[in-house]
């Protein structure tokens, strides 16, 4: 019996010494670029302080070409400045023809050739970064200027087209963020029923580019085709785009600048067949509206505005407290023209001299007020264009 468990003892230790030590730990994960390798034919394993990986997926993962001699053993990866070489068994390598010493030769198991990893990564013009505690390593290749604008420029372009489609879970898909943007969908999907818009990106420049991180201006032109009244508008944008998971996601667009895009003599143009109490009533809410800013009123002033519900409302009149405070400022409107009217909305173009009382300067604006009209027939301000504001007199 001594005897049998001591054969048996022995048959255990052999088989335990027969599975490679990887197979018990942890297995490792690779990641090249934030993105996580999958390996379907072998695992990746640690020896002699060198990970061990399948050839042919990391191969392709870093953009070069394979090419396998199984009779010579031999594993070739192209590119179209790179070449590297390397053979089972051999602790050398060529790159683009210069040789190489590997620390650990490649090897053969279970019909999968594998390489070291570390030195594909260097041979690559990349870093490789070992962390013993996750178990992983972490490939960071140098950055393809000129494929990480094509993506760049490719993501902006395909977002512009979303929003004309009227694509707003798509168009939200391109985004990045940790929160989910089931509100920023909704209030998008609103905003298409009631305004059909055409944007067009004139002009586009990659400001800057790192490896995970990028800057881009844009010129874009907003023009209305259709639904609800809006002007046309010029507006210069800066996009802060991410690099996550290996893919370019929007971070964030900040508006630079907005310029309206009609001219005085298109807003001294009268819109035609304007009925006679409708052109009265929006004229004489204009006249309201500037009557209560030169009394400093920001009650009556609220009063010449459309209402977006009680929390719009208290802030908006907040901000006019604020205003009045500050600022002493006389209006004197000048020419006046509905230049859009439909049954329910309209838009007026208006000169205004202003001079602020501590001041001896006078400027002068081009305005557009966007005003609709509510079911007891009241028409009031929606929103407020600025077109030019320039020095009258000193």
């Amino acid at each position: 019996m001594k005897r049998f468990l001591s054969l048996l003892s022995i048959s255990l230790l052999a088989l335990i010494l027969a599975v490679p030590a990887f197979a018990a730990s942890k297995p490792i994960d690779v990641y090249i670029n934030g993105s996580k390798v999958s390996f379907t034919a072998g695992s990746p394993y640690l020896a002699n302080n060198s990970v061990l990986v399948p050839f042919r997926v990391v191969f392709e993962k870093l953009g070069l070409q394979v090419l396998w001699d199984a009779k010579t053993g031999t594993v070739t990866g192209k590119s179209s400045n790179l070449a590297i070489t390397l053979k089972i068994g051999s602790n050398r390598a060529t790159v683009n023809g210069t040789v190489k010493k590997l620390t650990t030769a490649p090897v053969s198991s279970a019909g999968t050739t594998y390489i070291p990893l570390r030195f594909i990564a260097e041979a690559t013009g990349g870093t490789a970064v070992w962390n013993s505690t996750s178990r992983s390593v972490q490939i960071t290749t140098p950055v393809s200027k000129g494929k990480d604008e094509a993506a760049i420029t490719a993501l902006i372009r395909l977002s512009n087209q979303y929003f004309n489609e009227e694509k707003a879970t798509s168009f939200y898909s391109l985004m990045d963020s940790e929160y989910s943007y089931t509100d920023s969908v909704a209030e998008l999907n609103e905003s298409f029923k009631a305004f059909d818009i055409k944007n067009t990106i004139d002009s586009l420049e990659i400001l800057d580019i790192t490896a995970d991180e990028a800057t881009v201006y844009t010129l874009e032109s907003s023009r209305r085709i259709g639904g609800a009244y809006t002007p046309d508008t010029e507006n210069e944008y800066v996009y802060t785009l991410v690099r996550k998971n290996g893919s370019w996601k929007i971070s964030s667009v900040e508006s630079q600048s907005s310029t309206v895009l009609l001219t005085r003599e298109q807003g001294i143009k009268p819109a035609a067949n304007i009925p006679q109490n409708d052109a009265d009533a929006i004229k004489g809410t204009i006249s309201k509206y500037y009557q209560a800013m030169n009394e400093q009123n920001p009650t009556a002033v609220l009063s010449t505005m459309t209402s977006y519900g009680e929390e719009y409302d208290s802030s908006l009149k907040a901000d006019l407290d604020d205003f009045f405070a500050s600022y002493d400022i006389t209006y004197t409107p000048g020419i006046s023209n509905i230049y859009y009217y439909s049954a329910k909305e309209a838009a007026i173009y208006v000169e205004s001299k202003d001079k602020e009382a501590s001041e001896e300067e006078t400027y002068e604006q081009g305005l557009i007020y966007i005003l609709s009209k509510s079911d007891t027939g009241v028409w009031t301000i929606d929103d407020t264009y600025s077109i030019y504001n320039k020095l009258v007199k000193s």
